[in-house]
């Protein structure tokens, strides 16, 4: 299951950054046309210069800043059906950086467990970052000043191709790129830093994991306690007391491919409660068997 999460990870990054396949040939522009109105489920950050989509994340902030009514029914519907349909598959699956954060992580290197007080950090960004920066200042906090998928993305680029851009960076172009280096250096060591410590999408998308229609069943009365889901985890959790219901849990379905005894599944969840367990038998059953 690795293996095809890792080919549908790569196809979905193509797909979000595929303008070049609809004229989009320059690397020192922005891609304009008519998808650029509808939001990619993924971080990906609206200024790549191949883009097709725009990023759910910066149209929430723009809303948020500039919106007539300081909110967008598009984005939060965006945002609730797919978190309805998926949860945090979509940070698994889709998310291009994501992507990026995985592969970085099969270096060859000394690996650590992420401390658990860091955890909760995705809420200040969120909170901080993505409402009140852009509400109370009327700018994109977190694009402008922590995004590391943007400044991978746009700065980058433009950085680099566009002398218009060039001219005009100043000191928070590097306080990005640095910020950008400390995540990507960091994912070499830690799973998924960036995801675990600074996404909002990736928590908006976790509220939902206990209720998404795509998501993992857990037969309770099959478990042997054996603690290889729990191993096999990437982000720390204990799946078989219950993480795979956490926000945290990114449905990489490792627990499901190395559960000797096929306790968890994953599928359409429809009518079917999240986990299932054999109710004992009646006492006056259990003697008279």
């Amino acid at each position: 299951m690795g293996r095809l999460r890792k080919i549908v990870q790569g196809l979905a990054a193509a797909a979000a950054n595929s303008a070049f396949l609809l004229g989009q040939t320059r690397i020192d522009r922005i891609y304009q046309g008519p998808l650029k109105q509808f939001c990619t489920p993924g971080l990906n950050c609206y200024a790549c210069p191949y883009a097709v989509n725009a990023c759910p994340l910066g149209s929430l902030q723009y809303f948020i800043g500039y919106g007539k009514y300081h909110f967008s029914l598009y984005v939060a519907g965006f945002l609730l059906l797919f978190g309805a349909l998926a949860g945090r598959l979509i940070c698994g699956w889709i998310c291009p950086f994501g992507l990026v954060q995985d592969l970085l992580y099969k270096i060859k290197s000394p690996k650590f467990r992420l401390p658990g007080p860091l955890r909760h950090l995705p809420w200040l960004a969120l909170l901080g970052f993505v409402i009140l920066v852009p509400l109370l200042a009327g700018s994109p906090g977190f694009c402008r000043f922590i995004c590391p998928a943007g400044s991978l993305q746009g700065g980058v680029p433009f950085g680099i191709f566009s002398s218009q851009i060039r001219s005009l960076v100043g000191t928070l172009f590097f306080v990005k790129i640095a910020i950008l280096v400390f995540f990507l250096a960091g994912s070499v060591f830690l799973f998924r830093l960036f995801c675990r410590t600074a996404c909002p999408l990736g928590l908006i998308y976790g509220f939902f994991n206990r209720i998404a229609l795509l998501g993992l069943t857990f037969d309770r009365s099959s478990c042997n306690e054996c603690g290889l889901c729990e191993k096999a985890c990437p982000v720390d959790l204990v799946p078989q007391r219950g993480g795979y219901l956490s926000g945290a849990c990114i449905r990489c379905l490792n627990c499901r491919d190395v559960c000797p005894q096929g306790s968890f599944r994953f599928g359409l969840r429809i009518g079917k409660p999240a986990t299932v367990q054999v109710e004992p038998p009646e006492r006056g059953k259990e003697d008279s068997a």
